[in-house]
């Protein structure tokens, strides 16, 4: 399991020193606006790395949580909640991940609904499963998905509020200027 760790941690970087330069051009505008841009995709990268295949560990028994843990819930086994975690929330992350390298629109948006898919799973995760399976030592794992759901949402939704806004003439102007600084 340590290996598999390590394989996804050096996928994560090389895929975010390769392409976050591209997701700059994609993004070109102000300091701040590039800055949005790639915590956008550094989240998208990490959620789609470990969703998918943390969910891949899940469903195929690799990762082992105890069946009592699924009592009073809908399943019986941990394989559609691997599959939902695999598809579902890698499979956003992923279509996040590449809509924006391509375009700035599909890309805040698809990261947004992505961020707040993630965060519908840690919420569903809360609802569904006893106290028990949240350890306190394991605080800090939780904690760092709520950061990343919120990394892809949050500055998301403020990219496409301060390009979708419809302002004056004059307003429009100045965030022409703005988005080419």
């Amino acid at each position: 399991m340590t290996l598999f760790t390590l394989i996804v941690f050096i996928a994560f970087l090389a895929i975010v020193f390769i392409m976050v330069p591209r997701v700059l051009r994609v993004f070109s505008g102000k300091r701040l606006f590039r800055i949005a841009s790639a915590t956008v995709f550094v989240a998208d990268v990490f959620v789609a790395l470990t969703a998918v295949f943390g969910g891949i560990t899940v469903a195929a028994g690799v990762d082992k949580f105890p069946p009592a843990w699924l009592t009073g819930t809908v399943f019986s086994s941990y394989l559609i909640p691997g599959l939902i975690l695999t598809v579902v929330v890698g499979g956003s992350a992923t279509a996040a991940m590449f809509a924006t390298l391509c375009e700035r629109d599909a890309g805040t948006l698809f990261s947004g609904v992505a961020g707040g898919i993630l965060l519908g799973w840690l919420v569903g995760e809360r609802l569904i499963l006893p106290s028990v399976a949240f350890a306190p030592q394991f605080w800090w794992l939780e904690a760092i998905y709520v950061a990343a759901g919120l990394m892809m949402l949050v500055p998301a939704a403020a990219i496409r509020w301060v390009v979708h806004k419809s302002p004056s003439r004059q307003t429009q102007a100045r965030q022409a200027d703005w988005l080419r600084e």
